[in-house]
């Protein structure tokens, strides 16, 4: 079964509050998000800056991706799932961290249009 996906973008504030932004998002964050509502597993990600993928196609900015596989398969479902989330952090149980670059974050939610391709 192919599931919808958040992808979180994000930075620390600086080099010197990396180490605090990495240890509070790998051991707190993304715990903390996978125990929201409609959230199946998360994933966490450093973007490797140093292969070039293909000419002309830049990495990403940002320095990582999280990858929130999450149980929803229509706008409605969606919006559950990001009211749950925005729930989760304006009550605390979804902690944010000052390290956090929160003005540079761009999340997207997707919803799968193929199934998934594996190999034969």
């Amino acid at each position: 079964m192919v599931r919808s996906l958040f992808l979180v973008l994000s930075d620390s504030t600086s080099p010197e509050t990396d180490a605090e932004f990495n240890r509070w998002y790998s051991e707190k964050h993304i715990q903390d998000v996978a125990r929201v509502p409609g959230v199946v597993s998360a994933t966490r990600y450093r973007i490797e800056k140093g292969v070039t993928v293909l000419p002309g196609v830049n990495a990403d900015q940002h320095a990582y991706v999280a990858i929130y596989e999450i149980e929803a398969k229509t706008t409605e479902e969606l919006e559950t799932f990001a009211a749950a989330l925005r729930n989760g952090i304006d009550s605390g149980a979804v902690d944010i961290t000052p390290t956090l670059d929160f003005k540079g974050v761009t999340g997207s939610l997707c919803v799968p249009i193929t199934p998934r391709v594996t190999k034969a």
